[in-house]
């Protein structure tokens, strides 16, 4: 990622010349990209939730767990290395995609920080989906087993905003991320 501080005062139209550079920089487009794609050699199969919300999941070494509360769908990898949990909120309000800021990714960047005090390294991009656009954040933290690296898609539909928290040991994280990135953008929901 690409950053600026500009320590002068400079005319209006340079500064957000400056401005939309900088988040187009940070936001990932087209193929190739680690975070966000479909995996053309995984052997996937289709999910539904009973609340509308769809992904691809691996066919093979992965089963569906039981969920509670606020997560619709939660996904793990049967080695017990990696899991995916998908989380559902409200929104006070519609998000559009051009709501879809690095300032929306800076304070979902805020909750994790909240919610998990020992999150360090966070990285964050907007991405731009097949149908939708979407803020990914990673971030590493010390989990119960040891190491953990964490990946969340944050994906605003209607009035809900759906957290896909993608969690490897540090050790396993490469192994996953194909996976994750696909179960992100294979996700689909129905705005409610």
């Amino acid at each position: 990622m690409r950053s600026t501080t500009l320590t002068w005062v400079m005319p209006g139209a340079l500064v957000a010349v400056l401005v939309a550079t900088s988040v187009a920089a940070q936001t990932a487009r087209g193929p190739g990209d680690p975070w966000f794609g479909r995996a053309a050699k995984l052997s996937t199969q289709p999910v539904k939730s009973q609340d509308g919300l769809q992904l691809e999941w691996p066919k093979k070494d992965w089963m569906l767990l039981p969920t509670a509360g606020s997560a619709s769908l939660v996904v793990a990898a049967k080695k017990g290395d990696a899991l995916v949990v998908v989380e559902r909120s409200a929104l006070n309000q519609a998000l559009e995609p051009a709501d879809i800021t690095d300032l929306f990714a800076q304070l979902e960047g805020d909750v994790i920080k909240e919610r998990q005090p020992s999150a360090a390294e966070l990285q964050s991009k907007v991405i731009d989906g097949e149908s939708h656009r979407l803020v990914a954040v990673q971030y590493s933290r010390q989990g119960m087993t040891g190491p953990e690296r964490v990946r969340q898609y944050s994906v605003p539909v209607g009035k809900q905003l759906y957290r896909l928290i993608c969690v490897s040991t540090a050790a396993r994280f490469a192994t996953y991320e194909p996976v994750f990135a696909h179960m992100a953008a294979t996700f689909v929901a129905t705005p409610q």
